[in-house]
Formats: structure tokens, sequence, C-alpha cells
């Protein structure tokens, strides 16, 4: 299996990473710590780059690609903790895409993918592991629509969502189903308060709010999508390890301790290439896994929680290092470092832990 990308996939690559470093350094991200969106680059990134069309097929307003160039997108965009809903908007449109009516698919995913409406899915952490009480609950009104009262935590950037996607719990199981924000019973608790200082979440209480449900409404498209955005974040996780990587060795190229820099001292050297070797295993983990989201593939069920843990134990091992290479201005407020940390241990438990994924890995398998 060849896990290497095109020519156009790493040109694609380096003219978005050309695009973050004019547009959204790292003094920009914390610039807008207390919001974490930029709308201006978002809107350049949908219509210079058209960043969450990317697998989107043309006729639904779409770029034609694959998901393999939307990893590349999310890759970078994670190494640059970049303050845009990219990882939340491309989530959506595979929710939708996949899963939805054609009727769904015509309607929603053209203002999707032109970025002109974001849309989110409410998952996160273990009640998507059937380990924690639903907290939406769904009356049915109709065939294809029901009633939701409750409340969903720690939703993505759930405070600049336009239509939200909504696990609910009914007597015929967990579904999706479609919400606007602006409906009456929808209240969004701007920016709940998170170690992740560069993606926000927000609350999402639900009073009698009327939904559509999305597509079929099968209770098996819950673990599809939670699956799908393991894999997505996976991406987004790997960019960032590199990230911190890069970071480590380009201090201890410059730093001198005792009239050498510290890049030479054995431990150094040996610590960044431990490094590079974990990002290597988990770039491929996630490479596998996005080729099998890309086609379909049931196998997903094994390689995404395999992905997302690799590459959660790997972006966490990766910012620690990069603190302990700086030394004391790694700890410090002043220093990006602990941006990357924040970020890694907040992706490390976003959609389960790597210890749960890997007590579910083991069950889909039959250990």
């Amino acid at each position: 299996m060849h896990f290497g990308y095109s020519r156009e996939q790493e040109e694609f690559r380096a003219a978005l990473r050309k695009l973050i470093a004019d547009r959204a350094p790292l003094s920009t991200v914390r610039a807008r710590l207390g919001d974490s969106h930029d709308a201006g680059l978002w809107r350049v990134l949908c219509d210079d780059m058209a960043l969450p069309a990317l697998a989107a097929p043309e006729a639904y307003g779409g770029a034609g690609f694959s998901l393999i160039d939307t990893s590349v997108a999310l890759s970078e965009l994670g190494g640059a903790l970049a303050p845009v809903p990219a990882l939340e908007s491309v989530l959506a449109i595979e929710a939708v895409l996949r899963f939805g009516t054609e009727s769904q698919k015509q309607q929603l995913l053209p203002d999707l993918c032109s970025g002109k409406r974001i849309a989110v899915v409410a998952i996160a952490g273990r009640e998507n592991q059937g380990v924690g009480p639903r907290s939406v609950m769904a009356t049915t009104k109709r065939k294809d629509g029901a009633v939701l009262t409750g409340s969903q935590p720690h939703v993505l950037r759930g405070h600049i969502a336009d239509l939200l996607i909504i696990p609910a719990s009914s007597p015929e199981g967990v579904h999706l189903y479609l919400v606007d924000r602006s409906s009456s019973g929808v209240t969004v608790r701007g920016r709940e308060r998170a170690f992740d200082l560069t993606r926000p979440v927000s609350r999402v209480d639900l009073r009698g709010v009327e939904a559509t449900r999305l597509g079929n409404g099968s209770p098996a498209e819950l673990d599809a999508v939670t699956d799908i955005a393991r894999t997505l974040l996976a991406a987004e996780m790997v960019g960032a390890a590199q990230a911190c990587l890069d970071m480590s060795v380009q201090y201890a190229r410059y730093r001198v301790q005792f009239n050498r820099a510290i890049g030479s001292f054995q431990a150094i050297k040996h610590g960044c290439a431990r490094r590079a070797v974990e990002i290597d295993a988990a770039e491929a983990a996630m490479t596998w896994a996005t080729m099998l989201a890309a086609n379909g593939d049931a196998d997903l069920r094994i390689a995404a929680p395999l992905a997302s843990a690799q590459a959660a134990d790997t972006f966490t091992a990766c910012a620690g290092w990069n603190i302990q290479v700086h030394g004391g201005i790694g700890f410090t407020w002043e220093h990006d470092a602990h941006l990357y940390l924040r970020r890694a241990k907040a992706d490390e438990v976003l959609f389960g832990t790597s210890a749960d994924l890997r007590l579910m890995l083991a069950d889909r398998i039959g250990i």
C-alpha cells in the first residue's frame, strides 16, 4: 500500500502552509484566544482553497477530491493551531454526505461547502462510546422528525455554528438530528472554560426544539460519524506533533550551553529521534484510516480508534518534549509551547482516551 502523497498534494500543502504563515502566525492565534475564530481567514480558506469542500462531490458544490486531500489540509491547520472551524465543518459535511437523504444533501451541502454556513456535530468524549447517559432525548413527532430536550456540553466551536447536528436518544435508539441554531428553544452558552485555549467549546441547551432526523436514522450512524471524527482529529494531531518537534529541533540548534548547541548533546538527539519515529508511526496509522474512510471501507471501525490513540499519545509526547527542550522558558505563559500542550491534553480525551480507544479496538476485533 502506498502511503506517500502526490506532487499535487505536496504543492497544495506548501501553498496552504504559506497562507497560514502569512495570515495566522502563532502571534495571531494568541490574539484570538478568547474567540479562536478568524472569519477573514476562514473566508479565504473557503474561497481560495475550497477547504471544507475538498472531499465533497462537485454535484453538491464540492471540489471533487478525496478525504486524503482533506487530511493534508487538517494536518497543516493543526500544526498551526489555526483559529478556524476546519475539523468541525469537514466532519459535519461528511455526516451529511454519508448519511443524509438526497434532499438533505441538495439543500445543505452547497452552503456548507462554500463556508456560507457553518455546521458542527455535537459529539465529544466518553458519552459517544456507550459508557455514559445520553443527555439529549428525542420525542418522535413525525416519521423524519422529533422534538429534542436536554443539554449537550463541550460542543466544539458551537458558538459560531449556524447548524447543529445533535445525537439524541429515543426508544428506537440514538439518531442524529439537524437543528437550526436560530430555532426556538435553542440556547448556546458562549464559550465554556476549556483547557485548550485555541479551540473553544460551548454548551448547547435544547428545550422542546423541533428537529429533522439526518437520513434514515440508522442507530449505527453515530458510531460511524465518531470514527470519521477520530480519523480527522488524528490528522490534526499528527500535524501538531510535527510542529512541536520542529520547534524543539529549531531551538536545540541555536540554544548554547557549555559553548555547544544543546542539539549536539546525546540526550537531546536521541529524544528528537524518538519523537520523529513516533510521528512516522502515527502518520502511517492516520493515513491508513483516512484511506479506509475515503473508500467507505468497513475496516475503518478498526483503523479509526487505532489511529486516534496513536496520534494522541504521540502528540502529547511531542508537546511535553518540546517544553523539556526549551527548559525554563518553555514553562512560561509567554512561550507558545503551552498552547500545544493544552491542545494535546484536550485532544487526548476528545473522542475517547487512548485507554478507552484501545479497549474499544479490542472489543471490535474480538479480543
